[in-house]
């Protein structure tokens, strides 16, 4: 992604590409990311009671990565192979881990021993689709989005086998558009899918959030399409609690954040930005704590960017480089991609794809990010490393 960043800022990372809690929480905490290696894996730690991590030995998803091979920025390797968020996410419940394959269009499912921690492969499913990238997960349905095709969502029930049957199959902005990531309201009622190109030469983002009603099934309605006030918006969170209904983006192309109400209606209207990402290229990660008030943008530049939330749901910049890892390479940067925060709010932990590396922080209370420690990865190119979830 180095290549295209020098000539397109953040536009390259926008589609060079964040986990929740559960309502039990499990015996042992827990923290997965993928290699995505030509024979993917999971990479996997125990979460300490201090946010330090403890390695657990990798597990084989049954599928295949792209080696690090980034279809954006045409077929090199590259940081951020998947150009999305969320290529690895934890069930609602924490029972379960699925993970996209990129390499081989298809999505594993793990099941998750809260109390052991151990990791049980149940079923390696073909999606249908190009390149699976980025996944989100609702009444036993997961919803998967995949970098080409006519039809890039899709939405499959899961089987007690752990298993995929495809329920649904849906057009996103026009073809091959390369989406970056699904996501399911808080309120389960909406599919949102964001991060799209009008076209990838040259790159030229389309600037939409999408949302698509959930029907009782799990199959989803008619698309409600909202323009965003940010440049190609790559990842999105939605608040917590009493906030809700107030959406984040990074936006990659724009080098900003933003920030927006969402309605029962499936729109979005603005609340805040674009704001600059001052001193950071392709802004294109995003994480918020469970109290609302601090958002973190994690950036291709390899720097994590905090803002502040205020209660009216807009977003104000107070630190552009709260966090950063020096590179160990001299094609690019440390290159933070995906990130989690822990259920609780103490701990960021923080993919440096470009440094190969896992980075564990404490969050202090005016959101400052202190470093516990960090893991290495041990991915075959050194720089494919993505997806970060936890419980």
């Amino acid at each position: 992604m180095f290549k295209k960043l020098t000539m397109a800022t953040g536009v390259v990372t926008l589609v060079a590409a964040c986990g929740g809690g559960n309502d039990s929480a499990p015996a042992v905490s827990q923290l997965f990311a993928q290699t995505n290696d030509s024979t993917n894996a999971v990479v996997h730690f125990i979460r300490n009671a201090d946010g330090t991590l403890t390695k657990q030995p990798a597990v084989l998803t049954g599928g295949k990565g792209t080696n690090g091979v980034n279809y954006f920025m045409g077929n090199i390797v590259a940081p951020d192979a998947l150009t999305s968020n969320h290529s690895v996410i934890v069930g609602t419940d924490g029972s379960q881990l699925f993970v996209a394959n990129a390499g081989d269009n298809t999505v594993s499912t793990f099941s998750i021993d809260k109390t052991s921690g151990t990791l049980t492969l149940l079923a390696v499913s073909p999606t249908g689709g190009t390149r699976p990238t980025s996944l989100a997960f609702a009444n036993n349905v997961l919803y998967v989005t995949h970098q080409q095709g006519v039809n890039e969502l899709g939405a499959y029930r899961v089987g007690s086998d752990g298993k995929l049957t495809s329920i649904g199959t849906y057009p996103v902005v026009q073809q091959d558009a390369l989406p970056t990531e699904v996501s399911v309201s808080p309120d389960g009622k909406f599919v949102i899918v964001n991060g799209f190109l009008k076209t990838l030469t040259p790159v030229q983002p389309a600037n939409a959030l999408l949302a698509y009603p959930i029907n009782a099934d799990g199959t989803l309605g008619q698309v409600v399409s909202s323009t965003s006030v940010g440049v190609g918006p790559f990842g999105g969170v939605f608040g917590r609690g009493a906030q809700a209904g107030v959406y984040a983006t990074s936006d990659a192309a724009g080098g900003t954040a933003s920030s927006y109400s969402f309605a029962n209606s499936g729109s979005f209207t603005p609340l805040s930005g674009p704001v600059a990402v001052t001193g950071q290229a392709a802004p294109c990660w995003i994480a918020i704590t469970p109290d609302n008030k601090f958002v973190y943008v994690s950036s291709g530049s390899g720097a994590i960017s905090l803002f502040s939330l205020d209660g009216n749901g807009k977003l104000s910049l107070a630190n552009a480089s709260a966090a950063s890892e020096p590179p160990v390479l001299s094609t690019t940067s440390g290159f933070a991609n995906d990130s989690w925060v822990s259920p609780d709010g103490k701990f960021l932990y923080q993919d440096y794809a470009g440094d190969d590396k896992i980075v564990a922080y404490s969050i202090g209370v005016n959101g400052t990010l202190t470093k516990l420690g960090e893991q290495p990865a041990n991915t075959q190119s050194k720089i494919s490393l993505q997806g970060l979830t936890g419980t």
